[in-house]
């Protein structure tokens, strides 16, 4: 039951980054309050920008999301193995 809810995590760190870049930068410090790691590493890398934080993302899926949207390399979407979040990953080039 846990991967659903990791998805709406991602959805609205993706929606947060998206509608206020520079602000959700600027709170970079309140990722390290998420007990969550893969949750907390996806938050730091998109709040620095820093791919490194990806590749401390331990699902694979998750992983490549977070590098799809960090690194702006539509390939990584591919490597999702659920169809839908594959499909919202890709929407977003």
């Amino acid at each position: 039951m846990r991967e659903p809810r990791l998805w709406l995590g991602i959805g609205l760190l993706m929606a947060a980054a998206s509608f206020a870049p520079s602000a959700y930068a600027a709170d970079a410090s309140h990722c390290y309050s998420i007990q969550d790691r893969d949750r907390q590493n996806y938050c730091l890398a998109a709040a620095k920008r820093e791919a490194s934080y990806c590749y401390s993302i331990q699902n694979r899926s998750f992983q490549s999301f977070c590098l799809a949207q960090i690194k702006g390399e539509k390939s990584y979407c591919y490597s999702i193995q659920e169809r839908d979040i594959q499909n919202q990953c890709l929407a977003a080039f």
